[in-house]
């Protein structure tokens, strides 16, 4: 663990903005600290605790539903007036004694690569809402994933935007019905009929796949105690085929 000279716990977000940017300072940013603390560096100085700045709201539309960054996985299982597929998969991300901690912007900014959920966010066109010190932009999580530091730019992720019209198909493969998968695949039937694949366990983090692809061709999995490429590789194309198969029926 690294030896902090302060912890600091702004209440506004211009303040954490503040402390972030300053010279001289290597700084850690913490939210519900399940992931952050854990893999703290040892260059780390300081750290900025966002649990103080609200972000906590969940906003339910008609096909749209926004959530604070700062929202708790726990409190996103337990909103009723969101869909049962997304409640589902935020259940199977970790156990409760962790969602009542985890913040969905944490899991992003974090990202895990056998994430159902960040999969889940994938196909549901999620945008990822960042602000700092140019002010404030809206970005498609697929982006966010693919250049994290360049996307926060020195800020924080504010709020997170996710589509809930159309069919949601998962399946996946795990040691145990309780682990976390060795692969997953979701896909997602919009309302106007276009389908959206994304895998997980088959690369640094979650990806979108085209549905048309052939998949085994398109993923370069490495391997490790879990299951080996191959493995993966034959596990992901037969799980998208399922799903993809669900939602054209």
């Amino acid at each position: 663990m690294p030896q902090l000279k302060a912890y600091h716990r702004p209440t506004t977000i211009e303040k954490a903005l503040q402390l972030l940017n300053r010279s001289g300072v290597t700084t850690a940013l913490v939210a519900g600290g399940t992931h952050a603390i854990p893999q703290l560096s040892e260059n780390v100085d300081e750290v900025v605790d966002l649990q103080a700045i609200g972000l906590t709201g969940i906003t339910v539309g008609e096909q749209l539903v926004t959530f604070g960054a700062m929202v708790t996985l726990q409190a996103i299982a337990d909103e009723l007036q969101i869909p049962q597929s997304l409640r589902e998969v935020v259940r199977r991300e970790s156990a409760s004694t962790f969602r009542n901690a985890a913040t969905l912007g944490g899991v992003i900014a974090a990202p895990h690569r056998d994430s159902e959920l960040l999969a889940f966010l994938l196909v549901s066109e999620a945008q990822v809402t960042v602000q700092n010190q140019n002010g404030q932009q809206a970005l498609s999580l697929e982006s966010f994933l693919r250049d994290i530091p360049a996307a926060l730019g020195g800020g924080i992720i504010t709020a997170v935007s996710v589509q809930t019209g159309g069919q949601i198909a998962t399946d996946r493969v795990a040691r145990t019905p309780a682990d976390r998968p060795i692969v997953a695949a979701l896909a997602r039937k919009s309302p106007d009929g276009n389908l959206r694949l994304a895998l997980c366990g088959v690369a640094n983090v979650p990806l979108l796949v085209d549905p048309a692809a052939d998949i085994k061709a398109a993923i370069n999995p490495a391997g490790d105690f879990r299951g080996s490429a191959e493995y993966r590789r034959q596990m992901a194309a037969l799980l998208a085929r399922r799903v993809l198969d669900v939602l054209r029926d």
